[in-house]
């Protein structure tokens, strides 16, 4: 990764007529040169609206969009979709049915001036990259969904764009090929070196593949950070719930102690004008061991294959959840004691 500037989002809103709230309220942030940026959040947190925009395919209602160099989009200004260097990759593929792979894949570069001997070597480039290079004659519809996916993937790549545009490219796609498809797609953007922006609702993906994390919540950005700060130093309530699922349990301060229903911890980060709120304890930092005089109970367990997540029921009736290794296995209706790592 250079230092760079591809992109700059200045302060964009997006608010649609008839709408009093903006769908993209006022973003802004700025993407080097080869580097993954994932936009990660809900339906209906403007990720999709915010990467319509950068395409080309929306106009900003107030902001700036700058690719590279060149303003692209602003309030009074629109650069059409073609003409910003940027390739997209689409939810259902978008391939064209009537055409071969190879075809599929020449179609952006045919409108860039390239020989037939260019445009053939540069085919036979892409295909190499994504591993089909003997299924150029074959048509879309003689492929699996994640062939079809890659063929999306090499025709936004052919023409070389100085950025790439990926919309919940994966979600239509199995979970077996999911997994190996969004390693794939690292590797293949890594190797090319080119910029790319990846919109996903799927927080594992989003981690997975992404050199940075945008987390959105309700058009604004709650949180841009590395994939290892989003998780483990959340900013915001909303992002500790979407991305890591944490469990959030009432407490109160007594001395130098933080007082809960399931057990009492010691904390040294609360500032010291802060007497109760909630603690956020993620899944997997729960620790439970059998105890018949325990108050929290097991009401329910499920098999996730390299552990178990339990549902706890406390108390008070509320509701907390653990994964724990497959080697501490515990009935429903047991009684615990609850500790965290």
């Amino acid at each position: 990764m250079t230092d760079s500037i591809i992109l700059q989002i200045n302060q964009v809103i997006k608010q649609f007529a008839n709408h009093s709230v903006s769908v993209v309220d006022g973003v802004s942030f700025q993407l080097a040169s080869g580097e993954i940026l994932g936009i990660l959040g809900p339906s209906g947190c403007g990720k999709t609206t915010l990467l319509r925009m950068i395409a080309g395919f929306e106009q900003p209602s107030d902001g700036t969009i700058t690719i590279g160099e060149n303003l692209v989009a602003s309030a009074s200004w629109l650069v059409p979709p073609e003409k910003r260097n940027t390739g997209m990759v689409f939810q259902d593929y978008a391939l064209f049915p009537h055409l071969n792979i190879a075809n599929n894949i020449a179609f952006g570069l045919n409108k860039r001036r390239l020989s037939k001997k260019e445009i053939k070597h540069r085919i036979r480039e892409v295909l190499t990259l994504i591993r089909l290079e003997n299924l150029e004659k074959r048509y879309p519809h003689q492929l699996s969904g994640g062939q079809q996916q890659r063929v999306a993937l090499a025709r936004a790549l052919a023409p070389q764009p100085a950025l790439i545009l990926l919309d919940e490219p994966l979600s239509n796609l199995d979970v077996q090929v999911r997994l190996q498809l969004r390693q794939e797609i690292r590797q293949i953007l890594k190797a090319t070196g080119i910029t790319a922006i990846f919109v996903t609702h799927d927080q594992e993906e989003a981690l997975a593949i992404c050199d940075r994390i945008a987390v959105m919540c309700s058009g604004k950005i709650e949180q841009l950070g590395t994939p290892e700060a989003i998780y483990t130093r959340p900013a915001s309530r909303f992002v500790a719930e979407f991305v890591t699922q944490a469990n959030f349990i009432p407490a109160k301060k007594q001395g130098q102690l933080w007082t809960t229903e399931v057990g009492t911890w010691e904390l040294v980060c609360c500032p010291e004008t802060v007497s109760e709120g909630d603690l956020m304890v993620r899944q997997e930092d729960i620790i439970l061991k059998q105890d018949d005089t325990g108050k929290v109970v097991i009401c329910d367990r499920q098999f996730l294959g390299r552990e178990y997540r339990y549902s706890l029921e406390t108390a008070s009736g509320d509701q907390i959840y653990a994964r724990t290794p497959l080697y501490n296995k515990l009935s429903i209706g047991t009684k615990v004691q609850v500790a965290i790592a």
